[in-house]
């Protein structure tokens, strides 16, 4: 019963954002997200940790807490742009995102190159489940099912709309596999914790980040191709992709090793040029460093 009054709330709010005029909208989800700022108090502890450890007195307290809002900020618009983007086409895309350097992916593709496209929850992610099928080629996409049933079928319902198939974690493996050998674009966000992971360096401690990428790619030599949707102005992006990690560059004993390492190196890179827009929420630094997130 509970799930589904968190869905009639979600439903109202859905038909109460896109009746509000568009020269205001902002300004409703601005304050909207200031008010989560203000009442998240559990997140925002995690969030304020996490920067204290990577940055330590580099950035001053009112820096940090300018990237925490940010972050809410960032929340706030990709539900209403999830809610936007449900009626979307790739012309009403095109609009909105700006490639840059995606001569890297259409290389790839005429090359018929099996490619593995990365991530992080950087911005609006959850383009890549929406924008790159319309754009360049049908995708497979590995996801996290809301815990609300009702929630998530609206979820799943605009994920898989444009010709993505989305797999759920547990039993990502086989699906991955069969995607590739089908010449489907496969698409992992790969920056939270990964307790089957391996060990790696990122944004100077160490973690455990899936490795689940780098696998795939040395078994069918697929192309990495790291992709991030970066927020430019209200309601306009950059999917900006990098260029591809070659498999083959990484031979020895320590590839797979090497390879997650060379994946996390690019997403700590990105992350470093605009830590606004990453979602610092995550507890990303738990194993090595539980005392961060002690009370």
């Amino acid at each position: 019963m509970f799930d589904l009054i968190i869905f009639y709330i979600y439903k109202i709010f859905k038909f109460f954002v896109l009746i509000i005029p568009k020269p205001i909208i902002k300004l409703f989800l601005d304050g909207l997200a200031y008010f989560i700022y203000l009442i998240n108090k559990e997140h925002k502890k995690y969030a304020f940790s996490n920067l204290d450890f990577v940055y330590k007195d580099t950035l001053s307290k009112k820096e940090k807490t300018n990237i925490v809002k940010e972050t809410y900020k960032t929340l706030v618009y990709n539900l209403y742009e999830f809610i936007q983007n449900q009626s979307y086409t790739l012309e009403d895309y095109e609009k909105k995102i700006t490639p840059i350097n995606d001569k890297v992916l259409k290389d790839a593709i005429a090359q018929n190159r099996k490619i593995i496209l990365i991530t992080a929850h950087y911005s609006n992610w959850e383009y890549g489940n929406t924008w790159v099928p319309l754009k360049y080629k049908p995708t497979t996409m590995v996801g996290r099912p809301m815990n609300n049933k009702y929630l998530n079928e609206e979820l799943n319902a605009t994920r898989t709309k444009n010709n993505t198939i989305m797999l759920e974690k547990k039993d990502a493996a086989r699906g991955l596999v069969k995607a590739l050998k089908q010449d489907r674009i496969v698409g992992l966000v790969i920056d939270q914790h990964n307790r089957t992971g391996i060990e790696v360096d990122f944004l100077g401690a160490k973690v455990l980040q899936t490795d689940s990428s780098s696998k795939l790619a040395v078994k069918f030599d697929a192309l990495i191709v790291p992709l991030f949707f970066h927020r430019t102005s209200f309601g306009k992006y950059e999917a900006i992709f990098y260029d591809g990690i070659e498999p083959k560059d990484y031979a020895g004993d320590n590839q797979i090793k090497d390879l997650t390492q060379a994946q996390a190196n690019i997403i700590q890179e990105h992350i470093k040029q605009n830590p606004s827009q990453w979602f610092w929420q995550h507890k990303r630094f738990k194993v090595f460093n539980k005392e961060l997130y002690q009370n």
